[in-house]
């Protein structure tokens, strides 16, 4: 029997890369939790560890930019995908609600889609919702296309 190949987070690579790149001296943080637990228990009462174990139904976003003038919320795709836009938008309207952020507030907000393999309908609804597209070739592109199967190759690689 065949082994099964480890799971890569070809994504979670991707956005390591661009913000080593992009923000070599800015703080920033991945896969941060937003928003705030939401007790359900009909008492309401919780232990604070109860609470940390609640917070693991937080959302999360792919990563977040702290610079001196806004907060970059980003959200990264190998290949541009819809649902990621709909996601910033709900993660710009937990940024109030997360006690972590709570000195980010008073900042303005910039939303970024990142992405590889572009998809020109997509990048023009980002921009119509206050989106950043930004399309990014990480290093390891070609490992990354030459592992998907090939019914989904068939996009034609970007260029670099």
């Amino acid at each position: 029997m065949a082994e099964r190949q480890k799971r890569r987070e070809w994504e979670a690579m991707m956005i390591g890369e661009w913000l080593a790149i992009t923000f070599p001296d800015a703080p920033w943080e991945s896969n941060v939790r937003l928003g705030t637990a939401t007790p359900r228990l009909p008492d309401g009462h919780y232990t604070e560890e109860d609470l940390r174990y609640l917070g693991v139904w937080r959302r999360r976003i792919d990563a977040v930019v702290y610079l001196e003038d806004r907060l970059l919320l980003v959200e990264a795709a190998m290949r541009a995908d819809p649902g990621k836009l709909a996601k910033l938008k709900l993660y710009e309207r937990l940024v109030p609600q997360t006690p972590e952020l709570a000195e980010w507030r008073k900042y303005p907000i910039q939303k970024i889609l990142l992405y590889t393999i572009e998809d020109p309908v997509l990048v023009t609804l980002a921009r119509e919702e206050d989106i950043l597209p930004i399309q990014f070739t990480p290093s390891f592109f070609d490992e990354w296309f030459s592992s998907l199967l090939p019914r989904h190759q068939r996009v034609s690689p970007i260029s670099a």
